[in-house]
């Protein structure tokens, strides 16, 4: 019999008709904060996903592959391992509210921080530097943001953030590209 067990970043408990709903609560990165931030920006294809208990054996992590197949803002190897939260190890399975989770074959544009260990790196902003690369039945490609739904951003002042919205891929990639260099050189 499999163990579920979620975790949340900030819980946050309604009551919504006499049940319970949970939610995961974070402080909202601007886009400008999610280019400065960023050691790289890349776009890329998921190969895999190996889950495991953290060294200590409390949490269990998931590493992922992904090929690079665009370096937009950076650098990176061909191939980068993402590391986040959650996973199924055995017959246990973490669910981490909030936090990206990959499928084989995704395409994805990643905003990454280096993680402590320089050997993987982690998604910056939570689900807010990921984003989807899908191409519409009309032949339009966007970049799509991955939010789950029950999930909330929230500006400093508590006030909720906007989500952020599709864009095409190619105007996408330029913003950041552009920003970056603006935002960068004024350092």
């Amino acid at each position: 019999m499999m163990k579920k067990l979620v975790m949340a970043g900030a819980l946050v408990t309604l009551a919504l008709g006499g049940a319970a709903a949970v939610a995961s609560t974070f402080v909202a990165m601007t886009s400008e904060q999610m280019i400065v931030e960023a050691d790289t920006v890349i776009e890329g294809r998921v190969i895999g996903t190996v889950s495991r208990w953290d060294d200590a054996g409390r949490i269990v992590i998931s590493e992922t592959r992904i090929n690079v197949n665009e370096v937009i803002v950076g650098t990176a190897p061909s191939v980068v391992t993402v590391q986040t939260p959650g996973g199924e190890v055995g017959n246990t399975y973490v669910e981490a509210v909030g936090f990206p989770k990959f499928d084989r074959g995704q395409d994805v544009i990643l905003f990454l921080k280096a993680s402590e260990d320089n050997e993987t790196r982690r998604v910056l902003g939570h689900q807010q530097g990921h984003f989807e690369v899908v191409t519409r039945v009309d032949g339009v490609t966007l970049a799509v943001p991955q939010i789950d739904e029950d999930v909330a951003f929230l500006t400093p002042s508590g006030q909720r953030a906007q989500a952020p919205q599709s864009s095409e891929v190619g105007a996408f990639k330029a913003l950041v590209r552009s920003e970056a260099a603006r935002l960068r050189h004024n350092d």
